[in-house]
């Protein structure tokens, strides 16, 4: 059963990283606007199709690459089972907020597109932080849940040998890859302009079924 979690979280995984660049690729043309800076000037271009099927996708993935958290908890819970509990409370709590923030994301340059046609980029920007401003606290707070708390558990976890496996296994955990995708971004190349940072959580969240298999 483990065995059959871990494989399904790690094609969650992915399917998510798939939702999110169908979501967040825009090119090295792309501008942040507005007072917030949580608009992008391509959204204006890019094909609503996308922003529909990134969405559909998060619908099944969230609950998969859940699997693998869950598959990596059940052993933990060998050992420590309160704790196993508790974090997969956290988790979970987390990802039924990753497709609300998904969700949200995709709503977003969807409300740009319709204002926009109207050519009023004032109304536009205004709609579009104040909403964000309305969903900011349970944003962060379930973001926190789902990618940071798990992540420095398990790092956690893994440093003080409770779960079996090498140090190095430390870097395979949604907050590490995305900080990792940030450096890439860091170097402003126009190949890592988007990718892989803009799906590096998601290919995070996919190492948990892995680091279960390696269990």
């Amino acid at each position: 059963m483990i065995r059959v979690l871990a494989y399904i979280g790690i094609i969650g995984g992915c399917l998510c990283a798939i939702a999110d660049l169908l979501l967040d690729i825009k090119g090295p043309e792309n501008r942040k606007l507005g007072k917030m800076q949580v608009i992008d000037s391509k959204w204006e271009d890019m094909a609503h199709g996308r922003f529909v099927w990134s969405d559909l996708l998060a619908m099944f993935a969230v609950p998969m690459y859940s699997c693998g958290f869950i598959a990596l908890m059940l052993q933990l819970s060998e050992k420590n089972q309160r704790l196993a509990v508790i974090l997969t409370i956290i988790f979970l709590c987390g990802a039924m907020g990753g497709f609300m923030i998904h969700t949200f994301l995709c709503m977003m340059p969807t409300i740009y597109q319709k204002i926009m046609k109207k050519n009023d980029q004032s109304l536009a920007e205004e709609v579009i932080e104040s909403v964000f401003r309305q969903i900011y606290v349970p944003f962060f707070t379930l973001y926190s849940m789902l990618v940071i708390i798990p992540s420095v558990a398990v790092m956690i976890l893994i440093f003080l040998g409770i779960l079996p496996l090498p140090l190095w296994c430390m870097l395979l955990n949604p907050l590490m890859i995305q900080l990792i995708g940030l450096l890439f971004r860091a170097t402003k190349l126009k190949i890592f302009i988007d990718a892989p940072s803009c799906c590096a959580a998601s290919l995070g969240l996919a190492m948990y079924g892995l680091l279960a298999l390696l269990c």
